[in-house]
């Protein structure tokens, strides 16, 4: 084990769905020997998390879920975020027990932002923040669709700040690493723009593209009844919870540059096709064909 994760004897993790519940599940089979405290609000859901194995215990109890915790993990809806961070501040300051929280957030400018105006404002001495984000996941929610091996190889970004403690940033590398996942550091604005791109705008155009092949209908058949693996490849992520990935969309303000962005380039596409540009059209297409190579068949 690495040397950091020696010295915690107890991890809390708020929200034990598919990302905390696979962090649970990760931690033990990597042999973590501290206690795995699963924090929620639904009882029967944290029940769940007990019987698979991906926690030790369970609460619905802020006080006692961190109680003598050394790391508090945010599993929970980004838009909840910086208010949990308050709710944790407050029990903080009744103990002795420094605490250090990360969260798993698909986004980070505003969520990090917030959170560090609240801890500047000397709210509590105790706490460290680190902004986290692992680049693993999958359309099914919920503890039953969590895996030990969730985060094997993937990357996990932190997004440290000047206002971030090192050895938090230490201690948090050290755990993702200690569960398989390799860890990257950018900025929080860094993040947001490259994360926009790369997973919030695919997201976006699945869903658009989905709603948009749902409105063809005929007299002989819809075109939903005609969809086949190419199309359920490319609108697979559409799937996934609509309120999460409103909060998502809502919090990520580089979207609206990425949306701006695919607009003019279907512009520029619609064009060539008008123009019966071939070369063009073909060029536009290998392109894509050598980018989507590069990142092999995973």
């Amino acid at each position: 084990m690495l040397a950091n994760l020696q010295q915690i004897q107890r991890i809390t993790i708020w929200g034990v769905g598919l990302i905390g519940g696979s962090l649970g599940l990760a931690l033990k089979a990597n042999g973590f020997q501290g206690q795995r405290i699963g924090l929620g609000r639904n009882s029967e859901r944290l029940k769940q998390a007990l019987q698979r194995d991906a926690v030790d215990s369970v609460t619905t109890e802020l006080t006692v879920g961190i109680r003598e915790s050394d790391v508090v993990v945010l599993c929970t809806p980004v838009t909840l975020i910086p208010m949990f961070v308050e709710r944790i501040a407050q029990v903080v300051n009744t103990q002795q027990h420094p605490i250090v929280i990360t969260d798993v957030g698909s986004t980070k400018a505003a969520l990090v932002k917030s959170v560090e105006t609240f801890l500047d404002n000397g709210n509590s001495a105790k706490l460290s923040f680190v902004g986290g984000h692992p680049m693993a996941g999958s359309h099914q929610t919920g503890v039953n669709a969590a895996r030990a091996a969730l985060f094997e190889n993937a990357k996990c970004i932190l997004t440290p700040t000047a206002a971030t403690d090192a050895d938090a940033l230490q201690l948090i590398t050290d755990l993702w690493e200690f569960v398989g996942a390799k860890p990257y550091l950018l900025s929080p604005d860094t993040h947001d723009l490259i994360i926009g791109a790369a997973s919030h705008l695919p997201h976006l155009i699945a869903s658009i593209l989905t709603n948009s092949v749902a409105t063809v209908k005929t007299d002989s058949g819809n075109a939903l009844d005609f969809t086949a693996t190419g199309f359920r490849d490319t609108t697979r992520i559409a799937a996934g919870s609509p309120k999460i990935w409103t909060d998502i969309f809502e919090q990520n303000a580089s979207i609206l540059l990425h949306i701006d962005d695919i607009i003019e380039k279907l512009r520029e596409f619609k064009t060539l096709l008008q123009d019966g540009n071939s070369a063009e059209i073909e060029g536009v297409l290998k392109a894509a064909k050598a980018w989507r190579e590069t990142l092999g068949d995973s």
